[in-house]
This record gives structure tokens, sequence and C-alpha cells, in this order.
């Protein structure tokens, strides 16, 4: 305002008042931050530090009331999360972690079996994000993703081509190789089937299947167990299967697998989704 007069107006307090603070921060300081001799007055090189350093904590404490006042809505809000088995597995450290912050949150939690499911009860607005694994083929959804893994072939530790690259982590091999085995694949109904039936399409020979499962879970059971072949990811794979199981590599990029957390497109995000969010990219 270049004008003490002005400024203490402004503030609504006694011009002298003003005057006295200044000279007792600018004694505290040991420097003079205004130049008085000038009409009108301007900020001296300590004045002009003194104030881009005060605005910035000014903005500081700004932002911080403005999370702390975020935080206390969160503690209070309510969430309604639903997630697939395999996208539970690929993160199975964020829903307690969540749980645990938000102790005071309205949370409910649905495990749901179908990515279908999942995508339904978003649009029927029954819960607010879902968990699940893409492609998502919904032009009324918005999704982020959180994690990207890629999906193996996988073979029982006992079966010929695991013990002839037994010293090898994640050998190639060409999934013709195969033609002959038995496979645990997803359920006809699960858009990983169609990716799967594409691959075996190329290779030129139609797979013979021993099981339909909705669960890496089953489908690596079944393998650990000394059967069959299936499709599965490292993550999946719990710690007393891991020894029973040799992973393969066959050369097919549409076996990344992409898990990404799903919302609908017209519907704001509270602050607790998006705080969920926030944390499933850092778990």
């Amino acid at each position: 305002m270049q004008s003490f007069t002005k400024a203490a107006n402004a503030l609504k307090v006694p011009q002298p008042s003003l005057s006295q603070s200044i000279f007792a921060l600018e004694k505290e300081l040991g420097v003079t931050l205004f130049n008085r001799s000038t009409n009108p007055i301007s900020l001296t090189h300590a004045g002009e530090i003194y104030l881009s350093k005060a605005t910035l904590i000014s903005d500081l404490c700004d932002d911080l009331t403005t999370q702390i006042k975020e935080l206390s809505a969160m503690q209070t809000g309510k969430i309604r999360i639903g997630f697939s088995q395999n996208g539970y597995n690929m993160l199975p450290d964020i829903l307690p972690k969540f749980c645990k912050r938000f102790s005071s949150a309205d949370i409910k939690i649905s495990q749901l079996f179908s990515t279908l499911k999942i995508k339904q009860m978003l649009l029927d607005d029954e819960i607010d994000i879902g968990m699940l694994m893409l492609p998502i083929d919904s032009a009324l959804l918005n999704y982020e993703i959180v994690k990207k893994s890629m999906a193996y072939l996988a073979l029982p530790i006992s079966h010929p081509l695991s013990i002839k690259f037994k010293s090898k982590n994640l050998p190639k091999i060409s999934i013709k190789e195969l033609k002959n085995e038995k496979f645990i694949l997803p359920k006809s109904s699960q858009e990983s089937r169609i990716i799967f039936n594409k691959i075996f399409s190329n290779a030129g020979f139609e797979p013979e299947i021993l099981c339909e499962t909705e669960t890496f879970d089953i489908a690596n059971a079944i393998v650990a167990s000394g059967v069959g072949a299936c499709f599965s990811i490292s993550e999946l794979i719990k710690d007393d299967k891991r020894d029973k199981i040799k992973l393969f590599d066959i050369s097919e990029p549409s076996l990344a697998k992409i898990l990404a957390i799903a919302y609908k497109k017209d519907k704001k995000l509270s602050e607790l989704a998006s705080e969920f969010m926030k944390m499933a990219k850092e778990c």
C-alpha cells in the first residue's frame, strides 16, 4: 500500500500501533525493512526477502489448515469399496492400512468375483470405487492405474520343462510346446479369457481345459499339486506354493496385468476416495 496509514486502516488498527510493531520487528531482526525516506515508502532488500518468506509461510499455514480440515472430514466420511480377489491379492496391504488410518470413517467393503459385477455396481451407485483389472470396456467409467504386473505361464515344478530349465529364472518358451497340456483357465465370462483364447488361436491350437475358475488362487493350487498349466502373476502365488510352481515367459505382451481403481465418470470423488487411490499407488 506504500503507506503506513493506509495499511493501518486496512488492518483496522491504530497507525501508531502498526508503526511500533514494525519498529519492534526491525529491532528483533537487526535490519531495516522499509525505506522511510522515499515517498511513497518502499521495501528495502531485506524487506523484500522478509515479505517473500512471510508469504511462503502464510501459504504453508493455509495449506496445513486446509489439509487438517480435509483429514477431519475424511475421518467421519463414508466410502463403499468393491474389489476382486485378484485385485486384493495384488495389493494385500491397502485395505487394512486404509481402515486403520480412517478407523472412524464409515467404510463398507465388498469382495466381488467378477469384473463385470464391479462395473455394474459402480454404474448403479452401489459402490463408490472398485479395484479391478483392466480392460474396462465402459465409456461411463473413469479409472486410475495403481499397479502393473506381468502374467506368465505356470507349470508344476515336476513338469519336464520345469526340470529342463530348473536353473533359469523365467525361461522363455513357446506356448506351442504345450499344445498337449491340460489348462486351468478363467471362466468364459471373464475378460481375461478372451486374451488367453487369442493367444491359443495365434499359436494354432485349442487348449484342452481341465478346469475353469474365477481366481488365480485355485489355478495356482491345481498347478502346484502337479497337474496342468495356467497363467499366473508372481505376486499372486502364495508362499506355500512358490517352490511347487515354475513360471515361464512366452513373450506375449497381452499378458500384462494392470490393476486400476475405477469410478463413475459423472460422479465427483470424495476426499476419502481420493485418499484411497493415493495410498494404493504408494503401496
